[in-house]
C-alpha cells in the first residue's frame, strides 16, 4: 500500500467550500491539507513550513494568483504547484507554466483529475513508497517468481547464496527484510542486478 501521509499540500483557496472539497479528496486519498483563504496566508504558512504540494486557484484575481505561484516557488523550488481555473483559459495555463505551475486543473476539480495529477507528480518527485510489510512481500514475490521461473530450488538458491533455506522462504514469504547484502547476493545469483529487483518498488 503506497504511503502518502507524510505529503502535506498547500490549498490556497478563496473559496471556502471548493477548498473543503478540494481538502476532502486530499484527505480520502492519504495527503495532508493545509488550506490557505487568501495569498498572505498561503506566504505564511508556505514561509513556516515546507510543503511538497501546492494547489493554487486562479479564479478571482488571476495577477494576485500567478504571483503566488512564483513567490511559492521562491520560498521553495521544490514545491510542486498545480493551478486551477474556473474556466479553460489557455494564456493563463501557459502563464502559470512559465511561473513555474507543473499542472493546471479546471474548476470545479474532478477528484480522478486531481488524484492522477498528483500521483503523476508524486511518483515523479518520488515522494510516494510503499510501507515496510508491503515492499517486503513484494520483493519476496519477485524473489521467488525469479526463482521458479529458473527452475532453482530453494536448496539450491541457498547453495548459490550462502543463506540457509529458512531465512530464504521468511524472505520470500514477505515475513523478513532481506538486508542489503543479503538482496545483493540473491540477485546475483539469480543473475540479476539488485536496482532490476528494485524497479518499480
Amino acid at each position: 500500500m503506497a504511503v502518502r501521509h507524510h505529503i502535506k499540500v498547500l490549498v490556497a483557496d478563496a473559496d471556502a467550500q471548493h477548498a473543503a472539497h478540494v481538502s476532502g479528496l486530499l484527505e480520502e486519498a492519504g495527503y495532508k491539507p493545509r488550506l490557505a483563504g487568501d495569498h498572505k496566508e498561503a506566504v505564511e504558512r508556505a514561509t513556516k513550513e515546507s510543503h511538497q504540494l501546492a494547489i493554487v486557484d486562479l479564479s478571482s484575481r488571476l495577477g494576485e494568483g500567478l504571483e503566488l505561484v512564483e513567490k511559492l516557488k521562491e520560498i521553495d523550488r521544490r514545491t510542486t504547484v498545480l493551478v486551477t481555473r474556473n474556466s479553460s483559459d489557455f494564456d493563463a495555463a501557459v502563464e502559470a507554466m512559465r511561473r513555474g505551475a507543473s499542472e493546471y486543473l479546471k474548476k470545479p476539480v474532478v477528484k480522478n483529475d486531481l488524484l492522477h495529477a498528483l500521483e503523476r507528480i508524486c511518483r515523479l518527485m518520488g515522494l510516494v513508497h510503499t510501507n515496510e510489510s508491503e515492499l517486503n512481500r513484494l520483493i519476496g514475490e519477485r524473489i521467488r517468481r525469479e526463482r521458479l521461473a529458473q527452475n532453482l530450488t530453494l536448496r539450491q538458491l541457498s547453495d548459490r547464496t550462502n543463506l540457509t533455506t529458512s531465512q530464504l522462504s521468511q524472505v520470500e514469504l514477505g515475513k523478513n527484510a532481506a538486508s542489503i547484502w543479503a538482496l545483493a547476493r540473491i540477485s546475483n545469483s539469480l543473475g540479476k542486478q539488485m536496482s532490476a529487483m528494485l524497479d518499480g518498488l
